[in-house]
């Protein structure tokens, strides 16, 4: 960063010389008018007392300067040092410099708000790392335990297999789905809108999971002709992770996919009899790695990733994503987006 750098003269300097030139050139002024030119004594006389007026303009200016300076210099620092209640001082509240204190105020509350997001993000950080660790324990202790039991010949082989592959496809999907999110939060990546009936995407979606067994068989779809202008991929991803999770915790339960116009935009309702999730915890739900309940979603292979790629996804399309109480009972999710895409740029921030 390249340092300040200062004038060679200070203000009231500048200011006194300008005033001394001033006042030079008023006295030749009267010396030629007068004919007085000629008398030495008469403008020795006349050049002390135009000297006057200039020390007093630099006095003056000097007490103004350090009147001002200082304590702006003081605001500043202890902005730098992290209070962002610092303001000018009462000398800068008039009219005058409005603009000043206003422009200091608006700085600080910036740098205010800049340093929060800095440290929400560092603490988001620290914990996606700290669950990510504690993800990865769990395979890892139980990979561990598996070749122990083999080289030791102890165990039944096939178990020890069918556990080890399991173990093994936890690991690929916690891997793939991690690099799926980093992927969609890359602000360089560009999505691929195209114009395409929605209804016709949910249905093709859910029909393709129905294979994965009696829970997704039983998944019922109401979704007419609609048209928008989506990335198909990606929204055939978020019925795939919103429905299956909605079939992993609904337990069997009844599960109700649903797609329709709204206004100028699209709304895809995903709900489920399930057991629901706490009102408390609803603001939780698309958090990395959240598990509302830990125990049953490490059972049913479930890492918490689901919901954040899916409003990752969302946010990709300027649309938002809602959590609430099922008319079912149990979970309710909405996704609402444009019909138009609202952006191809970078995404808008998403919560951790």
């Amino acid at each position: 960063m390249t340092a300040p750098r200062g004038g060679r003269w200070s203000l009231p300097v500048k200011v006194t010389l300008l005033a001394a030139l001033v006042q030079l050139a008023v006295g030749l002024a009267i010396a030629a008018l007068t004919g007085v030119g000629d008398d030495g004594r008469v403008v020795a006389a006349l050049a002390a007392i135009l000297a006057v007026p200039v020390a007093v303009v630099y006095a003056i200016t000097r007490f103004l300067v350090g009147r001002l300076t200082a304590p702006v210099i003081a605001a500043y620092q202890r902005l730098a040092a992290g209070d962002f209640s610092a303001e000018l001082p009462s000398a800068t509240a008039g009219r005058d410099f409005l603009g000043l204190r206003e422009g200091f105020r608006a700085m600080a509350e910036a740098l205010e708000r800049t340093l929060a997001e800095v440290r929400g993000a560092d603490r988001e950080r620290r914990r996606l790392f700290a669950d990510l660790a504690h993800e990865l324990a769990t395979p890892t202790t139980t990979l561990m335990g598996i070749a122990a039991a083999v080289q030791s010949g102890a165990g039944d082989q096939a178990r020890l297999l069918a556990l080890l592959d399991r173990e093994c496809a936890r690991l690929e999907r916690l891997i793939g789905d991690v690099r799926e999110l980093a992927t969609l939060e890359d602000p360089a990546l560009r999505l691929e809108f195209e114009a395409c009936d929605v209804g016709a995407l949910v249905t093709a979606a859910v029909d393709g999971l129905r294979v994965g067994g009696p829970a997704l068989a039983a998944v019922r779809v109401t979704a007419p002709a609609l048209t928008a202008e989506v990335d198909p991929a990606r929204v055939e991803q978020i019925v795939a992770n919103l429905v299956t999770n909605a079939a992993r915790h609904a337990g069997g339960a009844a599960v109700e996919v649903a797609a329709r116009r709204d206004g100028d935009h699209l709304t895809l309702t995903v709900d489920d009899a399930g057991p629901g999730v706490p009102e408390d915890r609803l603001a939780e739900l698309g958090r990395r790695l959240l598990r509302v309940e830990r125990a049953r979603d490490r059972a049913s292979g479930g890492h918490g990733l689901g919901l954040s790629i899916v409003r990752a996804i969302v946010a990709r399309h300027g649309g938002v994503i809602s959590f609430a109480r099922s008319r079912l009972g149990g979970l309710g999710v909405v996704v609402r987006l444009p019909l138009v895409a609202a952006t191809r740029g970078p995404p808008p921030a998403a919560p951790g």
